[in-house]
């Protein structure tokens, strides 16, 4: 019964977040009615979370989740992140923390981790390349992902959200060639990175623990 409660909310929501997206129409982007992405990974995340997690967990991931998702989806093909997703999750998190769901020790080094050592990285690469690595969405989202996730979480997102990237701007060259100038969201990678290193340290939360001791 719970599962299918989960399944028609995640629906909903899904439909929900959509008409967000088509109602910014950052740089005119839109998604057709018919497709049924949001809806699809919404019914996963909340279907998951509702079975698995217990209930204030599970409104927490399915809420994040599926922002970063929409998020990711976005800046894929605008190269751009909506304040109204970044200002949407951060009600959501700080609400968490009134309540005590998320410590604000874990929140304050995530935000150190997740913004402020990129934000320093990205300062400095500019000073010296006049180049911008990340863009201050980035760094926004890295904000959102610091409170969800906690410091150790998020310095394995940043690390496996840069590898991913890396990959991809590989594969990708191989195939159009290579470009020094090319540039590829990173909006998805640390959506998709966030995510599945959530999910993994729920189920192997050893993991985590080793490589904080290591």
């Amino acid at each position: 019964m719970i599962a299918i409660l989960a399944l028609f909310i995640g629906l909903v929501w899904g439909h929900i977040i959509k008409h967000a997206i088509n109602w910014l129409e950052v740089d005119e982007f839109t998604l057709e009615k018919s497709n049924p992405v949001l809806e699809i990974f919404c019914c996963i995340f909340f279907t998951w979370s509702f079975s698995t997690l217990n209930l204030p967990d599970a409104i927490i991931f399915s809420l994040i989740s599926s922002t970063l998702c929409a998020i990711a989806i976005v800046d894929l093909f605008t190269m751009q992140i909506p304040l109204l997703f970044i200002l949407d999750s951060l009600f959501v998190l700080m609400v968490s923390i009134l309540l005590g769901y998320i410590t604000w020790p874990s929140a304050l080094w995530g935000i150190f981790v997740g913004a402020g050592i990129p934000g320093l990285i990205m300062g400095m690469t500019y000073l010296i390349t006049k180049r911008q690595g990340m863009g201050y969405g980035d760094l926004q989202l890295g904000i959102i992902l610091g409170i969800w996730l906690g410091p150790l979480r998020m310095g394995l997102t940043l690390f496996m959200a840069s590898l991913l990237s890396l990959l991809a701007w590989i594969t990708i060259s191989i195939f159009k060639g290579f470009d020094t100038n090319r540039a590829l969201p990173f909006a998805p990678f640390l959506s998709v990175s966030g995510i599945g290193l959530y999910i993994v340290s729920f189920y192997y939360p050893g993991l985590f623990q080793l490589a904080f001791l290591g």
